[in-house]
């Protein structure tokens, strides 16, 4: 690829004929500006120290510091919240195919019919693995304090970022408002002038989530993330130590920004400085990611716990909107073990590489353990979906059992009104049959029989009086035959 005779938003834009999955890249670059972009940088120089010390740069500086690699091993560049202009300034000095970062800017899964799918989808797991892509997709835990602002909300909110994450709002639990964020850590490594250089993607803290109204307006929620995040992977120390590393061990767990420069200060497993692999650099990520959707599969054990109790006080709390709920949480699921697939895809592929491949064989072993869990959960949606199902409808035929017995009660009243108004009308047209004549009491004398025979018609069984009818003109038909054969003898 050639980015001197044409710009990087032009190749793009060409690459969108050979492959649609840019398509959505295309369109992000076309977007306005954005907000300003973290960088910072960990060096690794030939003078061999044992710990890089990050570094946060201006983006002004950033084709200057790319070319300046001569006394270095290689450089780790990790990218927060990265905008429009600094994907095409990556993507000219580094030379970077844009399906890498379509990969990273386009996670939403739209309708087939408006947009070609991603290139997570729209790719082979293979395809991916092969060319040192390393897309970590995952879904974050968000606490939106109280549900009360959010009655007549929409499901479907946004991250406040330069690359807008799907934020999907979840039903209210224990009085708290809880969402689930899309998020992504992209890792690639190229090699420049005998150096390398790994770049990492990864997304801001979410912070605050955006609602857009029907009139075009902007609704903003403060978020955090629940419980703080996820857990640490790394093994504590000693309590002997502990005072002496409290310093050390202590960074913002919001922020994957601040917990990658704080892993990354020790040696990943697999590294090399002169030359690494590309999944000493994922290890990292991916040990995050990992805790993250161990989180993810929690969340989805408590839900499956609220439907439970849902489906036992149906009549109070089962609605169709948990229906709707129970269907949402089965695609999420689907989606979710697509996206560690493509995660093992890519431990495999790499994994022959790997002279050290214990560490990554237990990760693998922990990829299957939160694959398990969710078809375990998948598994227990495909159950309770009919169950949910055939109670809404048991619910709606008692509705509908209760409004039949209303209305019958309706029609009883009509059967008494009714022939009362009618004799009334009859006399009416008489002077000496209205109230304080001395006729009136021919109106009770004609109404109460008629209203007699009305009640005592309307409460006959005609199926009865029809199946009686029927046996005595049976009965009469074989009498008669039998006087007609009577009379044939005689």
């Amino acid at each position: 690829m050639n980015y001197k005779t044409e710009s990087y938003v032009d190749l793009v834009q060409s690459r969108c004929q050979t492959n649609p999955c840019v398509s959505g890249l295309a369109e992000h670059l076309r977007c306005g500006s954005g907000t300003a972009s973290t960088i910072v940088t960990l060096d690794y120089p030939q003078s061999g120290h044992p710990a890089p010390t990050p570094l946060t740069i201006a983006e002004a500086d950033l084709t200057k510091l790319i070319s300046t690699t001569s006394t270095i091993y290689g450089r780790i560049l990790l990218v927060e919240n990265i905008r429009p202009h600094l994907i095409s300034l990556l993507g000219e000095i580094l030379d970077v195919d844009p399906v890498f970062f379509a990969g990273h800017v386009t996670t939403d899964f739209k309708d087939f019919e408006k947009a070609p799918p991603p290139p997570s989808l729209a790719l082979f797991p293979s395809q991916l693995a092969e060319r040192g892509y390393l897309h970590l997709h995952y879904q974050q835990v968000l606490d939106l304090g109280s549900p009360d602002p959010f009655r007549s909300s929409s499901y479907s909110l946004k991250s406040d970022s330069n690359v807008p994450r799907n934020v999907r709002r979840l039903p209210r639990l224990s009085g708290r408002q809880l969402a689930l964020a899309r998020a992504c850590c992209s890792v690639l490594v190229k090699k420049i002038k005998g150096s390398w250089i790994c770049l990492v993607l990864v997304d801001p803290a979410v912070k605050t989530v955006i609602e857009t109204l029907r009139s075009g307006d902007r609704r903003a929620y403060p978020s955090v993330l629940l419980h703080g995040g996820f857990e640490d992977f790394v093994q504590s120390a000693s309590p002997t130590s502990f005072t002496s590393v409290t310093s050390d061990r202590s960074w913002d767990k919001k922020s994957i920004l601040s917990s990658l420069i704080h892993y990354f200060r020790n040696q990943p497993p697999g590294f090399v400085t002169s030359e690494p692999s590309i999944l000493s650099f994922g290890y990292y990520p991916i040990r995050i990611v990992l805790a993250e959707w161990i989180l993810y599969t929690n969340l989805m054990s408590r839900y499956f716990k609220y439907y439970e109790y849902t489906l036992h006080d149906i009549e109070n709390r089962l609605h169709d909107s948990d229906i709707i709920d129970l269907q949402r949480w089965r695609r999420r699921s689907m989606q979710s073990q697509h996206k560690l697939i493509l995660l093992s895809e890519f431990v495999d592929y790499w994994l022959p590489q790997e002279a050290d491949k214990q560490p990554w064989n237990l990760t693998l072993k922990d990829i299957k353990h939160v694959l398990s869990q969710l078809e375990h959960y998948n598994r227990s949606l495909e159950h309770m979906i009919p169950v949910a199902t055939s109670m809404v409808q048991l619910l709606d035929s008692r509705r509908s059992m209760l409004e039949a017995t209303n209305v019958s009660r309706l029609t009883f009243i009509a059967l008494v009104f009714v022939p009362l108004s009618w004799v009334a009308s009859l006399f009416s047209m008489s002077e000496n049959y209205s109230p304080g004549h001395k006729n009136f009491w021919v109106y009770f004398a004609t109404a109460l029989p008629v209203l007699f025979v009305v009640l005592l018609l309307s409460a006959v069984q005609w199926s009865q009086v029809a199946g009686k009818l029927k046996d005595t003109a049976a009965l009469l038909s074989q009498q008669v035959r039998r006087l007609n054969a009577d009379v044939v003898l005689v």
